[in-house]
């Protein structure tokens, strides 16, 4: 978890290009920072300003736990390319990210934050894979998606299920980049 007055601080401030966080992005970082669960989720459509809400958590969090204390996984490598490009932080996808856990290269640590981007693409195997790491390593998973989405060519479903059971996910409404 992050400590309230640490989110709030980074919600309050505009990020380095001058923008603030919408109402409803600052709400979802709140809730997600001081739920003191091992997996969270952060659902919104393109263009509701996930990336820039997870830009802000990264902050915070890297605030409050150092540098390197989020990585960053995604189901293709084309999408864990633009979360590192987004966020300025170590991103694998998470077929290849198994493979090195196995071989004993990567784990998680203690107090990371992992954030999975376009989870609602990831087959549920390997979320609950990479949850289960997490949860044993002591680090909070983040699911960030839309599962509205098209769901993954394996066995998948588990993010629209998380999404739809809990009556508490953080969703995204504001539509930010597109106009029409």
């Amino acid at each position: 978890t992050l400590p309230l007055e640490v989110i709030e601080g980074v919600t309050a401030a505009p990020d380095r290009d001058g923008r603030m966080l919408g109402p409803d992005q600052a709400d979802a970082l709140t809730k997600i920072a001081i739920s003191g669960r091992v997996l969270d989720m952060l659902v919104g459509p393109a263009g509701t300003g996930k990336t820039t809400a997870m830009n802000a958590l990264r902050r915070a969090w890297e605030a409050e736990h150092g540098a390197g204390s989020v990585v960053g996984l995604a189901p293709s490598v084309v999408a864990a390319e633009v979360l590192a490009d987004d966020l300025g932080i170590k991103t694998e996808n998470t077929a290849r990210w198994w493979t090195l856990h196995n071989l004993g290269r990567v784990s998680f640590r203690a107090g990371q934050l992992v954030i999975i981007d376009e989870a609602s693409l990831a087959g549920t195997l390997s979320l609950d894979r990479i949850t289960k790491i997490a949860e044993e390593a002591g680090a909070k998973v983040l699911l960030v998606g839309d599962y509205s989405q098209l769901q993954a060519v394996e066995a998948a479903g588990a993010f629209g299920l998380l999404a739809g059971d809990r009556d508490d996910t953080p969703e995204l409404s504001t539509i930010y980049r597109f106009t029409n």
